[in-house]
């Protein structure tokens, strides 16, 4: 549904310190789809040079590698003083952002001298700064005892201005780890882990349009006063209901002492049979608790949504995150009235009356044929409604060495680190890349439970690393002085702290006949068993 209509439209383009305004006359298309956290837009222009192609300034800093930052702003022609109307006047719709794509048409005139280039179609992707940013940013890292915020403050580049209402956020936790770059065939950028960790945990971030800032929070924005659209305004009203969840959602806890195996998430709206059941493994009971609280918030229904088909540029603002109302000449037995809604998204598509790269290129206004539509929700629907995104994939892998403050720095001693609330045991395993000490779970590994043989101070190991939790994947060395020369064929088992203290059970083979030796050293004691081919050899020495 598209309509004519004069529209006042800005571009400012800025290369480093170099600033350009191109003007609607000049703006021949433009196309915007923006949401409650983020837009994409796409903008086309002319550069008519008049005497010479030099005149045309803008073309080397736009084909130049340095960052390109951009401000569209899109306003009626006549506000509300022009046309004689009460009340302020209405804010125009911002949007700042950073140019993604760019491109260039040159048109020369072949019957001048050397045909000079006079005229270039420019066009750009223009994209919100998180978009822009994040979606190039592939961290690889670990945070301990941090929270989530604090981890999201260390991936934020200059460039983005982000406020924090999100309680959550606050929260610190034992681990965070990112492996963003670890996995090139999962593709999950940081901003991609953003909009996972949200939906996660119930959360959402929105763009303050106007100021080009973003907040991370458990709530939506206010919204402040809602704004009147009239009846001659709005082409077309459509209602979408969201079908509901059916599915009845369990939580199941298949640790095997667990005191409660499986707890039931309410849904009234669900049908028999349809089941989905979220499988965790946890020794704390409050985990599963705190999983069926998650849950319970992030299933509840979304709103009914109100899409509108304009009939023309309306004179309220359009301000994404913001609150509207339909007023005067819609009737009052639809399902509409009385109610206030939320804007979530709007689109925009405009393209110049005359396409002429050489009618009025510096006019400040021009006539546009358009469509714009909106989607609004219900002003107290709790839901967050979030763009697509790739979900992170975990785990990745790390090597570590583990630590222990047993006994002298030199002995190869285990240490039990057990946590103060929960009671949980487990290791400390340095991560030299990034130099921290995270915790995994002290348990038998891959071994059989009557095997106790724990990882001793500096043993050198894989790591497995999920998003909030690690294990210990696997072992990378030999012990030093555990590995047999390799013509006796040997196995060994060595125990002890250190070459001074320590017990050596041999099994190897001398003269192609199989030898079993025990030897127990403490300092220059030694008490050794040797048994062969016909002989059995016990020596107990005390050295000089």
């Amino acid at each position: 549904m598209k309509f004519t209509e004069q529209l006042k439209v800005t571009l400012d383009l800025k290369a480093g310190d170099t600033a350009f305004t191109l003007p609607a006359g000049s703006i021949k298309r433009l196309s915007v789809k923006a949401w409650s956290h983020g837009f994409e837009a796409q903008v086309e222009w002319w550069v008519l040079c008049k005497e010479s192609g030099d005149e045309d300034t803008l073309f080397t800093p736009f084909t130049a590698t340095q960052p390109l930052t951009a401000t569209l702003t899109v306003d009626r022609r006549y506000g509300a003083q022009a046309e004689g109307r009460e009340g302020a006047e209405a804010l125009p719709l911002k949007l700042i952002g950073r140019v993604e794509e760019r491109h260039v048409r040159e048109r020369s005139l072949a019957n001048v001298k050397d045909a000079p280039v006079m005229q270039r179609r420019y066009r750009i992707r223009l994209v919100d700064p998180a978009a822009m940013l994040w979606r190039r940013h592939f961290p690889s890292g670990v945070w301990v005892d941090q929270s989530l915020q604090a981890v999201i403050q260390a991936n934020t580049p200059g460039g983005l201005d982000v406020a924090y209402q999100w309680t959550a956020a606050e929260t610190a936790h034992p681990l965070h780890a990112l492996g963003l770059g670890a996995d090139s065939d999962c593709g999950a950028s940081f901003l991609d882990f953003l909009h996972w960790v949200q939906a996660r945990m119930h959360a959402g971030v929105f763009l303050d349009y106007e100021k080009g800032k973003y907040t991370l929070a458990d709530a939506k924005p206010e919204g402040g006063e809602a704004m009147v659209l009239t009846r001659d305004e709005v082409k077309q009203v459509d209602l979408r209901y969201p079908e509901p969840r059916r599915d009845a959602l369990s939580v199941l806890n298949s640790y095997v002492d667990a005191g409660t195996k499986r707890k039931a998430v309410e849904n009234a709206d669900a049908i028999a049979g349809v089941l989905s059941e979220c499988l965790l493994t946890s020794t704390l009971e409050g985990t599963l608790t705190d999983r069926v609280t998650l849950e319970t918030k992030r299933q509840k229904l979304e709103g009914p949504e109100v899409r509108l088909a304009f009939a023309c540029y309306p004179r309220v603002a359009l301000v994404l995150n913001g609150l509207y109302t339909l007023g005067d000449g819609f009737s009052q037995q639809a399902a509409t009235h009385g109610k206030q809604y939320r804007m979530h998204t709007l689109e925009l598509d405009a393209r110049s009356v005359e396409p002429d790269a050489a009618h009025d290129p510096d006019g400040t206004a021009n006539d546009y044929r358009l469509s714009l539509k909106a989607t609004l929700e219900e002003a107290a629907d709790p839901t967050f409604r979030r763009p697509r995104f790739r979900p992170p994939r975990w785990p990745f892998f790390a090597e570590g060495r583990v630590v222990s403050e047993e006994g002298a720095e030199a002995d190869r001693t285990y240490q039990i680190r057990q946590d103060d609330e929960t009671s949980v045991e487990s290791y400390r395993v340095k991560l030299p890349l990034w130099g921290k000490e995270v915790r995994v779970p002290y348990e038998p590994h891959q071994q059989p439970g009557h095997f106790y043989f724990p990882a001793d101070k500096g043993t050198r190991v894989l790591v497995s690393l999920g998003y909030q939790h690690a294990r210990m994947d696997r072992f990378l060395e030999w012990r030093p002085g555990a590995r047999l020369p390799k013509e006796s064929q040997g196995n060994h088992l060595l125990l002890g702290k250190t070459d001074k203290s320590e017990t050596s059970i041999q099994h190897l083979y001398k003269d192609s006949k199989p030898v079993l030796r025990i030897q127990r050293t403490l300092e220059k004691d030694t008490q050794l068993i040797e048994v062969g081919e016909g002989r059995m050899y016990l020596r107990v020495q005390e050295g000089e």
